[in-house]
């Protein structure tokens, strides 16, 4: 639900920028428009799950060098 929510602030954001883009007639920046916010969503979310692999492993390490489980 969150990436939901996430994913749609990204377009609701970016709506004055897609109007702008249908009215300028361009189809370049129309689909930038579209585009774009889809992209810097995927790009961030892969960033946030690379994240927390990165310190669910590093917790597991230092669980497991102190002995704890």
């Amino acid at each position: 639900m969150n990436d939901t929510k996430n994913l749609l602030l990204a377009w609701i954001s970016s709506t004055s920028t897609i109007f702008a883009a249908f009215d300028g007639g361009e189809w370049v920046a129309t689909v930038s428009a579209v585009v774009l916010p889809i992209l810097f969503f995927a790009i961030g979310k892969t960033i946030d799950v690379a994240l927390q692999f990165h310190f669910k492993r590093r917790e597991r390490e230092r669980d497991r060098d102190t002995g704890r489980r």
